[in-house]
């Protein structure tokens, strides 16, 4: 036998027998090429080779046929070192309970049917890098015990199941595609927790998730749709990057956030409730933000949270029985903003003079210091004499031009009053009246208004 046949009896991966016909081992060749029942048997004497020997498990490469047990199979509940790296599992794996004491990669593998790791330990560095989870996926109160545990790049075609999961150090799912839903609902992040996403299109449920002092939590969705729940979430000290498209919603009921680093910009227009008209829940949240964005000193964005809060107060009493409540709310978001708009004030003033001026122009103001005669306006104190054309004076000294009623209703307004002019009795007096009223208080709102937004809370 030459060199070359002898070649062509050992794996084209791993250099063990050929399997019959295939180009290569048992472990190597595809389902098509072997039994379950002989890649089982000869699984099980290459596990207890390994075991005699005291060597890490070596499954690269390996096609795995038919439903894997490994603790009730094959006897195999802790895993010293293992590499399933590029691995194939056609049928459903169980690795429930099994502790990986030391490196597990499960880098390119494929998990063709479910892959259950329920209450499994990791305790050094795990990756699932690339890794392809055609079925569903459950990490239910699984604990990532290494430094950093790496789903970067995943596939997730079924639902993911990280329930009750602990991360003990970074959790990274940069990059993963979750086609289904993600439930990380009641995990812990004691690390920092990156899950800016390839791919995402129904529901990240990260309910009731926990992180501690000074870790960071990234979110990206670049797809339209989809939602992320953090109901009665508890984030402590967290920096929240958060960076939604359009049509990504966000769920922040009865969540907790202490000094939690969140900007105005990553939430705005993402708010669940806001969107599907539960103005009273959006009122808690925005309620919930404002007062996040005063722990952290972030006074712009605690403005607009008020300003929000108070939005969804009237609209959520938009009813016919509390509707003098939505209209005094209304006109209180017309007049300053509920206090978070100095220059809804000064426009509101500017209306109120301009309208006023108007109506004196109608109703006429007098001059005591001015007299006609024979069509002639004469200033007794100067002699001056005006066309009364020029002027617009009626008789009695009653003046109806526009400026100087604007004149007058601006030094009314501002309580001045420096007598060169006066109102007319009757409707002229209750007007300049009314006026001054106004203007005092509405200076008084705009003195509150401005110093409120410039630093006095």
């Amino acid at each position: 036998m030459n060199k070359e046949e002898k070649n062509s009896n050992k794996c084209l991966k791993c250099g063990r027998p050929t399997h019959k016909e295939s180009k290569y081992c048992i472990f190597h060749a595809s389902a098509k090429e072997k039994t379950e029942e002989e890649f089982k048997q000869a699984l099980m004497e290459y596990i207890q080779k390994i075991k005699e020997e005291n060597r890490d498990y070596n499954f690269i490469d390996f096609s795995f046929i038919g439903n894997m047990n490994f603790k009730e199979d094959l006897n195999i509940n802790v895993f010293k070192n293992a590499s399933f790296f590029g691995a194939t599992f056609k049928e459903n794996t169980d690795f429930r309970s099994t502790i990986f004491l030391g490196n597990a990669y499960f880098t390119f593998a494929t998990f063709k049917g479910k892959a259950d790791f329920t209450e499994a330990t990791f305790k050094i560095s795990t990756e699932f890098k690339r890794t392809t989870f055609e079925g569903n996926s459950n990490f239910e109160d699984t604990t990532f015990k290494g430094h950093s545990t790496y789903f970067t790049n995943a596939i997730f075609e079924g639902d993911a199941n990280f329930f009750v999961a602990k991360f003990k150090g970074n959790a990274n799912f940069k990059e993963a595609t979750f086609k289904e839903d993600a439930y990380f609902e009641e995990a812990t992040f004691e690390g920092d927790a990156d899950f800016r996403l390839k791919y995402f299109i129904k529901i990240l449920n990260l309910s009731k998730i926990k992180t501690f002092s000074g870790k960071k939590l990234f979110i990206k969705l670049n797809n339209k749709g989809g939602k992320i729940l953090f109901k009665r979430a508890y984030l402590e000290n967290t920096y929240l990057d958060i960076e939604l498209v359009e049509g990504v919603l966000v769920d922040f009921i009865d969540a907790l956030l202490r000094n939690t680093k969140i900007k105005k910009k990553q939430m705005e227009n993402h708010i669940l409730q806001e969107k599907e008209k539960e103005f009273s829940k959006a009122e808690e949240i925005y309620l919930l933000f404002k007062n996040n964005f005063h722990s952290i000193g972030r006074y712009d964005d605690e403005s607009w949270a008020y300003k929000k809060e108070r939005d969804m107060e009237r609209k959520s009493n938009c009813h016919f029985r509390i509707l003098h409540k939505w209209l005094w709310s209304c006109f209180l978001n017309a007049i300053y903003g509920y206090g978070e708009r100095p220059w809804n004030v000064a426009i509101a003033a500017g209306v109120v003079i301009l309208f006023s001026a108007l109506l004196f122009s109608l109703i006429g103001i007098g001059n005591p210091e001015i007299i006609e005669l024979k069509g002639i306006a004469v200033y007794q104190n100067s002699g001056n004499i005006v066309d009364l054309a020029f002027k617009g004076l009626l008789k009695n000294n009653v003046i109806r031009n526009y400026p100087d009623s604007l004149y007058f209703s601006l030094i009314t307004f501002t309580t001045l009053g420096y007598g060169d002019f006066r109102p007319l009795e009757g409707w002229g007096r209750i007007l300049a009246g009314s006026e001054a009223f106004i203007g005092a208080l509405m200076m008084a709102l705009f003195v509150y208004t401005f110093a409120r937004r410039t630093g006095g809370r």
